[in-house]
């Protein structure tokens, strides 16, 4: 089930956090987000197997870090957080934007079930890898 982050929830996304960049806790502060973040969780049996992190700039949204636990992968839990936070989007919303290493293939396959397009390139911001800016309009 999706909800909002709470701060029971604290530890177990750090945990998975962690797995996106080892520097997440320092990066992110998600035990004090700034009013315009927002995280969302898939639990079950109040455990998180997943979570979408964004920021709403206007009428921008970023997402900022998304995942979901190896092991619960391929079970449709990405796209029930997105389609949560759609949902969720206040109406003056007008696209979503988000970067992705070109590497990623997965994730960028998901994206694009999603409507997003490449609209832009970082390059090397990944090292020796190149990071695609996404947009989906809405």
């Amino acid at each position: 089930m999706v909800n909002s982050y709470e701060l029971e929830d604290l530890d177990e996304v750090n945990e998975l956090g962690r797995i996106l960049n080892p520097k997440f806790t320092t990066l992110f502060h998600i035990n004090n987000l700034n009013s315009n973040e927002k995280i969302y969780v898939y639990k079950e049996n109040n455990h998180v197997l997943g979570f979408l992190h964004i920021a709403i700039n206007y009428e921008i949204v970023d997402i900022l870090n998304i995942i979901v636990r190896e092991g619960n992968r391929n079970q449709k839990i990405g796209s029930l957080l997105f389609d949560y936070m759609i949902t969720e989007l206040p109406q003056s919303i007008t696209k979503i934007l988000l970067e992705v290493n070109e590497n990623n293939i997965s994730a960028i396959n998901f994206y694009n079930k999603f409507n997003f397009e490449v609209i832009s390139t970082r390059k090397n911001y990944y090292g020796n890898s190149n990071a695609l800016i996404m947009e989906r309009k809405l």
